[in-house]
């Protein structure tokens, strides 16, 4: 079986389509930079990890994220 290509698609995208070829999906990871707090924006997929011959392993990244840190006033 070939893993479906779901790069860039929303999770609830990605995650239909995973199931439809006849995978399970393990976990699903979000990513995400050091200093950022709330996510802003439509998390998409980046990564599709094989974990066996069916489960798989998603990960999430939004589009943009609110600034921590001293700078901007935390």
């Amino acid at each position: 079986m070939e893993l479906p290509d779901v790069i860039g698609f929303t999770l609830d995208e990605a995650l239909s389509e995973i199931r439809d070829k006849g995978f399970f999906v393990d976990k699903v990871l979000v990513t995400k930079p050091v200093k950022a707090t709330e996510p802003l924006g439509t998390g998409r997929v980046v990564r599709l990890l094989l974990i066996d011959e069916v489960k798989v392993q998603v990960i999430v990244a939004h589009q943009d994220y609110e600034k921590g840190g001293v700078q901007y006033g935390i």
